[in-house]
């Protein structure tokens, strides 16, 4: 029997499919690739997963839950958390597959899931996957309509080499200015 952290590993999270021409297609590489690669082509993920990865806990640190809208339509990038950053058959790429068990963590504190019951059996596995999931795709939700906004107010905020990195910076800073 798996555990949970197995039957979540094991889904494909998704995002509004407003994101994919806006932020996914211009910022991240389908199908990864090498750093020359993301470089030539301008881009500033490696992966769309990896632009998944940050939009999640940009959301997180900044307190976005923003769950999709039931009448919006969600896509995916058809790769499950379990390869995410895995090194798989690339020997020069460095594993960061320990951001998997840091998401989950954010998501079994940040979700309403109710784990006494879970353990008692009123509730099914399936539908303790889902509510992660669904916490996952709100925060995700979050970060990336934080990512959209910042650049339709300035997109030569993208020009800087470290725009990502002052983005999480700035969130730090209003959080304990606020």
């Amino acid at each position: 029997m798996e555990n949970l952290f197995d039957r979540w590993k094991n889904q494909i999270p998704k995002y509004s499919e407003e994101f994919r021409t806006t932020l996914f297609d211009p910022l991240s590489k389908k199908f990864g690739g090498s750093e020359k690669g993301k470089i030539d082509l301008g881009k500033h993920f490696s992966n769309n997963y990896e632009l998944y990865i940050y939009a999640f806990f940009l959301g997180l640190y900044n307190e976005e839950y923003l769950p999709i809208a039931d009448n919006t339509k969600k896509v995916d990038f058809s790769h499950e958390i379990m390869h995410w950053g895995s090194k798989g058959t690339r020997l020069l790429r460095t594993d960061f597959t320990v951001l998997q068990e840091y998401i989950f963590t954010s998501l079994v504190v940040k979700s309403q899931l109710d784990f006494i019951a879970l353990d008692k059996g009123e509730i099914s596995e399936k539908d303790a996957v889902k509510e992660l999931i669904q916490t996952m795709e709100a925060y995700t939700n979050g970060g990336l309509t934080l990512i959209k906004e910042k650049i339709e107010e300035n997109y030569n905020f993208l020009l800087h080499p470290t725009a990502f990195l002052d983005l999480i910076l700035e969130s730090k800073v209003s959080a304990t200015s606020g």
